[in-house]
């Protein structure tokens, strides 16, 4: 006489999932026995709305008609992401305030530079502003007299020149000392980082003579790296930009989307450069190695599902097929595993009614030999 019970695969359900971690605990790991056979009475009675209280869900198996092509490349900074610090005007680094590493904002103090080349813009700058203001003062002093008569109008107009060159002057110098960073009357110079990021190289110590020009630091902005890889021309037929690739950093995988794809030839040999942006995690460090993962076409179809809808059950992978309300467990080939999803290689045919979610309770019940009927 079988039992009516309105909750009972959930409770059953999570029962058998609680006691399998609990002896996985406890007792030591079973030895390993030859795989067993998957029968017809393997068959778990499941109404739909038992599925949703146990946390299952039913899918359908997605054809997959091509095959996966890694390609290598390496995390660098974008084209406009990356910034070169150099010293305006010859001089001497007195001190450096930033390492390999540090992270950085525009504007930010990153070295401290003693200049005689500075010290004398800077003095020239002063002095054609005092030129500027003196004519200028003269100038103004003459307009009355000119209209007095005691001053000729050409002797007015003498000094109103003389005045306008000598503010022209006075402002082609302060734009000099500004554009080197305003340095003071001693020739001391800050030299600032012009974009936020990351100080990726240092290339002067303090001491160092340097000159006009020479570089000091490179700084990266973090936010703007992407991923480089060199393809051969026949791969890159098989992208587009905006196309997903999954990609693999060490531990890490991600996706990322194709931004760019344009030939680069060297001589004989041609490569193709792809340019690629991670869309839903954050980009690895600069230097990083990565591995994307393209997909090209082939004539063999096989079918993927979820890699929480494969269990093994009797030592045998399956997955549980939905119908007339019941699950029924089908011995499948499984393939490649990548971003969450197994391919199954041999065991469907399309179009099943597939089971996904918390299925290992499901393997669980079935291994244990536990006949799950019930009515309502």
């Amino acid at each position: 006489m079988k039992v009516l019970l309105g909750m009972a695969i959930a409770g059953s359900l999570l029962l058998g999932l609680g006691l399998g971690r609990l002896s996985g605990r406890l007792s030591p790991a079973p030895p390993e026995v030859p795989p067993g056979r998957i029968e017809a009475k393997d068959r778990i009675t499941l109404s739909e709305e038992q599925l949703r209280r146990s946390g299952l869900s039913i899918i359908r198996p997605e054809l997959s008609t091509g095959t996966e092509r890694p390609i290598s490349g390496f995390v660098e900074a974008a084209v406009g992401a990356r910034s070169s610090v150099a010293i305006p005007v010859a001089g001497r680094l007195v001190r450096l305030l930033v390492a390999p590493g540090m992270a950085v904002r525009a504007g930010e103090v990153i070295a401290e530079v003693r200049s005689p080349e500075a010290a004398v813009v800077q003095a020239e700058a002063g002095a054609a502003q005092a030129t500027a203001q003196s004519l200028a003062y003269q100038y103004r002093l003459a307009i009355p007299m000119a209209r007095q008569g005691a001053l000729s109008a050409q002797e007015l107009e003498s000094r109103r020149l003389a005045s306008v060159t000598a503010a022209s002057s006075a402002r082609a110098t302060a734009a000099k000392a500004a554009a080197i960073g305003q340095p003071d009357a001693r020739g001391g110079l800050l030299i600032r980082s012009p974009s936020s990021g990351q100080v990726t190289v240092v290339k002067a110590y303090p001491g160092a003579v340097l000159r006009e020009g020479e570089e000091v630091a490179q700084i990266s902005d973090a936010r703007g790296s992407e991923m480089r890889f060199l393809v051969s021309p026949l791969l890159a037929a098989n992208l587009k930009s905006g196309q997903l690739l999954r990609v693999k950093a060490g531990a890490q995988e991600l996706r990322a989307r194709v931004v760019a794809v344009a030939a680069d030839g060297d001589g004989g040999r041609r490569f193709t450069v792809v340019r690629a942006q991670s869309v839903d995690g954050p980009m690895p460090p600069a230097g990083t190695a990565v591995t994307a993962f393209l997909l090209v076409a082939s004539a063999e179809q096989r079918f993927t599902v979820p890699a929480e809808a494969v269990q093994m059950v009797k030592g045998t992978p399956v997955v549980f097929r939905y119908q007339r309300g019941g699950a029924e467990p089908m011995p499948v080939v499984i393939g490649k595993q990548s971003g969450g999803r197994v391919e199954i290689a041999q065991g469907l045919r399309g179009g099943e009614r597939l089971l996904s979610g918390n299925t290992g309770p499901l393997s669980l019940a079935i291994s244990r030999e536990d006949r799950l009927d019930y009515q309502q």
